[in-house]
């Protein structure tokens, strides 16, 4: 799996994720558990919710894939109520500081993503992904917009 493919599998459901985000109340853990179907569906194991190593193990990595390719630890950040508009890359950047401090997995990666539904919050998103220095990548499909960031 590389980021792009990453990418699509999210857009990919954007039907079904952008009804969650009409719920307008904690789609973020949906989204976390919708992203491990998805990932079970493509024949990629997953679980949620995997410790870091000591000394801190108090946190939680959202999602860790694996596949005959590698392993992918994930830290995942959607735009909501209180993580609306630009700040949703604040909390995004949040997590790639956080996400250095998972090992490494070699074959794999690290990666950040973010999902934003305003115009504010995928213009953001948008704008960060145009630095390459970032390392990364974004795409939207039906107003959706996703951030990957190869941390």
């Amino acid at each position: 799996m590389n980021n792009q493919n990453l990418a699509y599998m999210i857009l990919n459901d954007s039907a079904r994720i952008t009804e969650a985000i009409t719920t307008g109340a904690a789609w973020e853990i949906w989204m976390q558990v919708e992203l491990i179907l998805l990932f079970r569906q493509a024949g990629i194991q997953a679980t949620r919710e995997v410790p870091y190593p000591p000394p801190n193990g108090n946190w939680r990595l959202d999602a860790l894939a694996q596949d005959n390719d590698g392993r992918y630890a994930i830290e995942l950040k959607v735009e909501s109520a209180t993580n609306a508009g630009a700040a949703l890359l604040v909390s995004a950047q949040q997590d790639m500081n956080k996400i250095v401090h998972y090992p490494a997995p070699n074959p794999g990666s690290r990666w950040v993503v973010a999902i934003g539904y305003s115009a504010t919050a995928r213009h953001a998103l948008q704008d960060y992904a145009n630095d390459p220095a970032h390392h990364s990548i974004y795409h939207e499909q039906n107003a959706i917009g996703v951030l990957v960031t190869n941390v």
